[in-house]
């Protein structure tokens, strides 16, 4: 299913008064991009469920060098909140082609 997405990298994270860091993301592209969106299933869902891991996903893209481990992932269309954030848990050059980018996410999840 193809699935419009945002891709930001973080551009500050700053201490402020009471301590706490801040965080603020840009995003990598111009506008939206377009993504094969996978949510798993399966076995694999359980597993995930064991190791704490929540909504966990495989997006494959177009190759691009400016998505990294460090970028933060939001469905277009949903509010861009830390509670509607996906993180990059691994990106695969697949083949080695520079053409496709497989990108592994996850929601991030507050501790």
């Amino acid at each position: 299913m193809s699935t419009l997405i945002i891709v930001a990298a973080l551009a500050d994270a700053a201490v402020n008064e009471n301590g706490f860091t801040t965080k603020t993301w840009e995003p990598v592209f111009e506008e939206p991009v377009y993504c094969l969106w996978v949510n798993q299933h399966g076995s694999e869902v359980y597993e995930n469920m064991r190791l704490g891991l929540k909504d966990p996903a495989t997006l494959t893209l177009r190759y691009s060098p400016k998505i990294n481990e460090r970028c933060r992932i939001w469905r277009a269309g949903e509010p861009q909140t830390e509670e509607n954030a996906y993180e990059v848990v691994s990106i695969d050059n697949v083949r080695e082609g520079r053409r496709f980018l497989e990108v592994r996410v996850r929601r991030v999840v507050k501790a």
